[in-house]
C-alpha cells in the first residue's frame, strides 16, 4: 500500500506532459512548418486534456468508499476515451492538419505515464505486509 495519498505524483505527471508538448512541439517549430508547430500542439492537447479531466474526476472521489472510487474510475475512462475521439475529430478539421507531428506528440505524452513509473518511484514507499519486515 503506498503512503503517500497526496495527488502529488498526479500533478508531477500532468507539470511533465505540458513540458513535452513544449518541446515536441519546440523541436517541430524549429525543424518544420508551422503546420507542424500546429499539428504538434494539436497533438498533444488532444493527449493532455482526457487526462487533465481524468484526474480531476479521481481527485474529487479520493476519500471515499472503493465501489464509489471504481464506478468513478470507469465512468472517467469512458469518458476520457469518447473525449480524446472527439478531440481527434476536431484536430483533423483543422485546415493543413499533418498526421505525423500530431501523432508523435501526442504519442510522446502518453508516454509520460510510462515514464513516471521510473522516475516517480521514489513517491511510493511500499509497505511490506509481514510482521518482519
Amino acid at each position: 500500500m503506498a503512503e503517500k495519498s497526496d495527488f502529488s505524483t498526479v500533478k508531477k505527471i500532468l507539470k511533465l506532459q505540458v513540458v513535452v508538448i513544449v518541446i515536441v512541439s519546440l523541436a517541430f517549430s524549429v525543424l518544420g512548418t508551422v503546420d507542424m508547430l500546429i499539428s504538434s500542439i494539436l497533438g498533444g492537447v488532444t493527449a493532455f486534456l482526457p487526462n487533465l479531466y481524468f484526474a480531476y474526476r479521481m481527485s474529487l472521489v479520493k476519500d471515499r468508499g472503493a465501489k464509489k472510487i471504481v464506478h468513478s474510475f470507469y465512468s472517467g475512462e469512458s469518458r476520457k476515451i469518447l473525449m480524446t475521439c472527439a478531440l481527434f475529430a476536431l484536430a483533423f478539421q483543422v485546415p493543413n492538419v499533418q498526421f505525423f507531428p500530431l501523432m508523435v506528440c501526442f504519442v510522446a505524452v502518453l508516454s509520460v505515464f510510462w515514464l513516471a513509473l521510473i522516475l516517480f518511484a521514489q513517491d511510493f514507499k511500499i509497505k511490506s505486509v509481514r510482521k518482519n519486515g
